[in-house]
Formats: C-alpha cells, sequence, structure tokens
C-alpha cells in the first residue's frame, strides 16, 4: 500500500494564495480520484491566525466551485518533518520557510528519495511561467480582478502537480 502523501501550501498570511491552492488541490485531487494525498495550509506570518480567508478568495473560489474555507495558521517546527512537499506561493516564503526550517532536513519516510527538495514554488508546475516569473502575485488589497487572476494561476498549476504528486504516490507503493 502507498505511503501517504502530505502536501503544505504557504504563503504569508494563510489568507488568500495558500487556502485558495489549497481548496483547488483538494478539488482536483477528489474529481481525479487521487489517493493518499493529504493537504494543508499554512503562514509564515501571523497577521490573520484565527482567520477564514479573505472574502473576494472565498467569493472567487466559490464562483469557480471551491470552497475556501480554511482557518489560519501559522506554520509549526512540525510542519517540516509532517510534510512531504511544502509549496511556496513566492520566493520571500521560500526564504522564510528555510529561515524557519534551520537549514535541516527534518522529513522521514520514502519521499525524500524521490522528491529531494521539499520546499518549492507553485509555478514550478504552470506551464506558463518563464524564468524570472515563479511568484504567485499577492492579491490582498488589490482590486478584485487580483483573485480571478490568481485563480487562473492556481488552476493552471494544480493540475500538473496533482499529476507529479500521482507519481510519487505511485513510487512509493
Amino acid at each position: 500500500m502507498p505511503q501517504p502523501l502530505r502536501v503544505l501550501f504557504v504563503c504569508l498570511g494563510n489568507h488568500c494564495r495558500s487556502p485558495s491552492a489549497h481548496a483547488v488541490a483538494v478539488h482536483i485531487a477528489r474529481q481525479r480520484g487521487t489517493e493518499h494525498v493529504m493537504f494543508d495550509s499554512a503562514a509564515t506570518g501571523r497577521d490573520h491566525l484565527g482567520d477564514l480567508p479573505h472574502p473576494l478568495a472565498s467569493h472567487e473560489g466559490g464562483l469557480r466551485g471551491y470552497h475556501v474555507g480554511h482557518v489560519a495558521r501559522q506554520i509549526h517546527p512540525d510542519d517540516f518533518e509532517r510534510n512531504d512537499l511544502i509549496i511556496a506561493m513566492d520566493r520571500d516564503n521560500v526564504a522564510d520557510l528555510e529561515r524557519l526550517r534551520g537549514g535541516e532536513e527534518s522529513r522521514r519516510g520514502f519521499y525524500p528519495s524521490v522528491e529531494p527538495v521539499q520546499i518549492q514554488l507553485l509555478r514550478r508546475w504552470d506551464p506558463f511561467a518563464m524564468p524570472g516569473d515563479e511568484d504567485l502575485a499577492d492579491p490582498w488589497g488589490r482590486p478584485p480582478s487580483s483573485y480571478a487572476e490568481m485563480f487562473d494561476v492556481i488552476e493552471r498549476s494544480i493540475t500538473p502537480l496533482i499529476e507529479h504528486l500521482e507519481w510519487l504516490v505511485s513510487e512509493s507503493g
């Protein structure tokens, strides 16, 4: 039986981007019948802890058929051991995660052998991303159209990510 694969989406506040990516991933994985993959999301900062997602993220997600309802939480040191893959929304998040992790690889089990880099950018899986265009723009404080653009990027990125996760799970079986 394949080992469960745990994926954590992370942004600064766990208020817009990471809970949206989390919701899209859960939805698409369920549609595809993807098994043995669990998703969560967290923040590197503390500003929105305990808050529901930004209303514009929830609204735009709802228009597209996603339930964006995660309660914001901050990343915990245990998350680095517990999650096989941590998907950051931008390079600042990656730098914060590396600092919080303290340079230590703490993952256990099978997945580090087939996915050696734990912290990665979401847009790694965006077929439209170009070099220098790796960040998913933070829509917070911007017009509602920014949330639509955010979801466009997330939707383009999540299906290839899920395909990659399915491959990882197949390698563990």
